[in-house]
């Protein structure tokens, strides 16, 4: 992957790094509850509480990284300057960050990884409720 500099600069990557793995992190907490429940409650508990505070992290801080492009778009003018084909070089570079930024984060990744991890968590949870009962 080239090297992308979003929002948080040089470390944009690492950055994004990290709170991709609290999401998927979140996720797995939450598709693995009712199984767990099923094994032992005191499971289903400590995993229902790891994937609320890492969801709450990982929300955080997308919302942070919203409200920064945000804010960037709109102290620039950026986008009446598209319009108006007006741009300098500092509102390229402003740009740049903001589709850097965009490209940093791992949402596709997010998403194709949590489609995943909810259809075997379905699927284990119907073999569950069908041998446990």
């Amino acid at each position: 992957m080239d090297n992308y500099y979003g929002i948080m600069g040089k470390k944009s990557n690492q950055v994004s790094l990290i709170f991709f793995i609290l999401g998927l992190i979140g996720a797995l907490g939450f598709r693995f509850i009712l199984i767990l429940n099923k094994i032992n409650p005191i499971l289903a508990n400590f995993s229902w509480y790891i994937a609320i505070i890492c969801y709450l992290f990982f929300y955080l801080y997308r919302y942070y990284i919203t409200e920064k492009r945000r804010e960037i778009i709109i102290r620039h003018k950026l986008r009446q300057k598209i319009m108006e084909d007006s741009l300098e070089f500092e509102d390229k570079q402003n740009l740049r960050r903001i589709i850097d930024s965009i490209l940093v984060f791992k949402a596709k990744w997010n998403f194709l990884i949590l489609f995943i991890l909810t259809l075997l968590a379905l699927i284990l949870q119907i073999i569950v409720d069908l041998l446990l009962k």
